[in-house]
């Protein structure tokens, strides 16, 4: 535990926050548990952050600014979508629990618009701008969001919980369930997740059309 001789800043509860929402989940957060965190008053915090919903506001910046800019030695628009959402699952699985925080918050900073231009760029490669490209947009930003979280909340080694496999399925009342009842019971994050994304850009090429 940091000591109170140590100068309180905004950057250092910031920080607190991050670690204690990567241990314990954004619902953790309170200004007095920062406080006990950092060898400091709850009120002090205040004089820094005037309010929780701002430092967990701080906290998804901080943590979107840890995405790693990718390299794409191409012009395919499509390999530029492939490896901006690969930069995404990276960024999800450094930050499994926080990441689900980004769901929720509209990232208004230089990092967060960092993304987003990144995004468009990639549509416009393809031809697509103004509205049509916000709405495809929006369209990856919720298949990464829903399979990234699926992928955490299953995976044991990101702190998520591994299903147990289906049993005693009524074939005769669900028959093509009972046809795949192995593969409903079992992920693999790979494979899925390369697979949505190539529906999603097949897709977006039936759209060029």
């Amino acid at each position: 535990m940091a000591t109170s001789r140590e100068p309180l800043t905004r950057d250092r509860i910031v920080d607190a926050a991050v670690r204690l929402i990567e241990r314990e989940g954004v619902e953790a957060v309170s200004m007095r548990r920062l406080a006990a965190e950092l060898g400091a008053g709850t009120m002090s915090l205040y004089n820094h952050v005037p309010n929780k919903a701002l430092l967990v506001d701080l906290a998804a910046e901080r943590i979107m600014a840890d995405a790693q800019p990718y390299h794409v030695d191409s012009d395919d628009w499509r390999d530029h979508i492939r490896a901006h959402a690969r930069a995404v699952r990276a960024l999800a699985r450094r930050h499994p629990r926080a990441f689900v925080m980004l769901a929720t918050r509209r990232l208004s900073t230089e990092a967060g618009f960092r993304t987003i231009e990144g995004a468009l760029r990639n549509f416009d490669r393809a031809g697509f701008r103004g509205p049509v490209a916000v709405g495809m947009m929006r369209a990856m930003v919720s298949y990464l969001l829903g399979t990234l979280m699926r992928e955490v909340a299953t995976s044991p080694e990101l702190g998520g919980i591994a299903l147990s496999p289906y049993e005693g399925v009524d074939a005769s009342g669900f028959p093509l369930s009972a046809e795949v009842l192995d593969e409903l019971g079992t992920f693999n994050h790979d494979q899925e997740f390369e697979f949505g994304l190539e529906l999603l850009i097949a897709g977006l090429e039936r759209y060029q059309s």
